[in-house]
Formats: C-alpha cells, sequence, structure tokens
C-alpha cells in the first residue's frame, strides 16, 4: 500500500521539477488539484514500446480516466439532487475518492481484495441487499471478472429505482474479446459491444465523451507505438493519427410507477 504521506509530499515536489524539466512541453490543466503545467508521458509497455503521452499529472497522479470522471461527476451530480442518497466507489481510485464522497451523504468503497475498502465483494455475486445504493461508480473494472453479464446483473440489482451507474472502460474493439482464461489478470478486452450490453440491463443509457470538455484538460489518450502515433481503435472513440478518447456511460434504472 501507498504511504500517504511520501504520495503527498511527492505531490509537492514533482510539480516543480516537472516544470523544471519539461519547460517544452504543453501546458494543461487538472481540474482534480488545480496544477497547471506539462503532463507526464507514461509507458504502458516496453515490448512493444507503448507510451501515453502527456498523461499523468505530476501533482495528484490522476490520468486521463480519472480528469474525464471528475468532469463528469460534476456535470452529472450536484449537492442539492444528491443530499441524503449513498454511492458504492468500487475499486476506489484515491484521487477520486474526496470528489465521490463529497456529492453523496453516505459514501462506502468495495473491492474484492484490497483491504483500504469498507467491504470486500465480488461484483458478480455482491452481498448487499437490493436497492442499497443510489449510485455505483465502476471504473476500469469490467474487464477482470470471468462473468460480464452477471456483473452488469449486480450492478443494477444493487441500485435504488432512479438510481445511476457510472462506467468507465476502455474500449479495444468493436466487439468485446473474451479470453476463456484470465491472461495477465483480465477475463477479456472490452468492445463497444458493452454499450449494448449496458442497454439491455438499464432502462436508459447516456454516453459521455471527453470531447465535450476543454482541451485544456488533456483527456485524450494519445498513443504511441515504436515511436510513432497509433490509432488502432472503434470509430466510436477513436482520434485519428492520435489514439482514442475517454468514454463515460451511465446506466439508469427507472423509477417506480
Amino acid at each position: 500500500m501507498r504511504n500517504a504521506h511520501t504520495e503527498k509530499l511527492k505531490g509537492i515536489i514533482r510539480p516543480f521539477f516537472y516544470k523544471l524539466f519539461k519547460q517544452s512541453g504543453k501546458s494543461y490543466l487538472c481540474p482534480i488539484c488545480g496544477y497547471q503545467g506539462p503532463f507526464k508521458d507514461k509507458r504502458i509497455s516496453k515490448q512493444p514500446d507503448l507510451v501515453r503521452i502527456d498523461s499523468k499529472c505530476p501533482k495528484c497522479a490522476s490520468n486521463e480516466r480519472h480528469r474525464m470522471m471528475y468532469l463528469v461527476f460534476n456535470e452529472v451530480f450536484n449537492a442539492a439532487e444528491t443530499q441524503g442518497k449513498s454511492v458504492l466507489h468500487i475499486a476506489p481510485e484515491d484521487c477520486l475518492k474526496d470528489l465521490v464522497a463529497e456529492k453523496f451523504e453516505t459514501y462506502h468503497t468495495a473491492d474484492l481484495l484490497k483491504q483500504d475498502v469498507d467491504f470486500n465483494e465480488d461484483v458478480q455475486a455482491m452481498s448487499f441487499n437490493d436497492n442499497s445504493y443510489d449510485c455505483v461508480v465502476i471504473s476500469r473494472v469490467l474487464t477482470i471478472p470471468p462473468d460480464l453479464d452477471a456483473s452488469l446483473s449486480e450492478i443494477h440489482r444493487v441500485l435504488k429505482p432512479g438510481g445511476l451507474a457510472v462506467i468507465a472502460e476502455i474500449y479495444k474493439h468493436e466487439e468485446t474479446k473474451e479470453f476463456g482464461k484470465m491472461i495477465n489478470e483480465r477475463s477479456r478486452e472490452i468492445g463497444i459491444d458493452l454499450i449494448d450490453k449496458i442497454d439491455t440491463v438499464f432502462d436508459e443509457v447516456e454516453c459521455f465523451s471527453s470531447n465535450r470538455y476543454d482541451e485544456q484538460y488533456q483527456l485524450a489518450n494519445k498513443m504511441v507505438l515504436d515511436g510513432q502515433p497509433t490509432d488502432n481503435f472503434p470509430d466510436k472513440v477513436k482520434i485519428n493519427n492520435v489514439g482514442f478518447s475517454e468514454l463515460v456511460v451511465i446506466g439508469k434504472v427507472a423509477n417506480k410507477t
């Protein structure tokens, strides 16, 4: 587990040195922590040599998906609408915990293996009662559980009438590729067809693309493979000669009549 004091210290020191040594880098604004300046590149793999350019905020360590989730949350939720309501944050990201928690009166976290959460839960079969939460937040998790359909069904089950599921994934293909076994701790690579699956489970679905927000927040995943930009992604998220855009899907449970 990361040491909170060490991470806080890094967040103070890194911005100063990064501005100093990457003076030629383009300046961006992190909506989460307010840092303004160049962002860090992030190496995804060495073989092949895959790098995401201008990905990470040196102050709060947020990347594209975190900043996107922050902006979507601020657009969709406000204090008046969520007063007295509850949220379940699955596999919670450190840089988003405070944002999600401040929007709701009751904030719970869950993960299968992490110890610093409120509940250890398998998203395929959660122990919560039906209609337990007004919102479920889940990001970059649905590649892991073997049963994707069961996971979506469980998210829907624990939501109250009128509840919202905020779902963020990387869409690498048109159709989801199931491995049939665990490979690198993943059961699949997500395709655009996940949106259709979400649509069959939930009563309403709305998609938020990162191109709806200002470029200063740097939400584009700028993928460089062996020194060259690569955009081998589905048309719905593809950014020509750059990479891919972030996509957050919100599924809504109908109100009871």
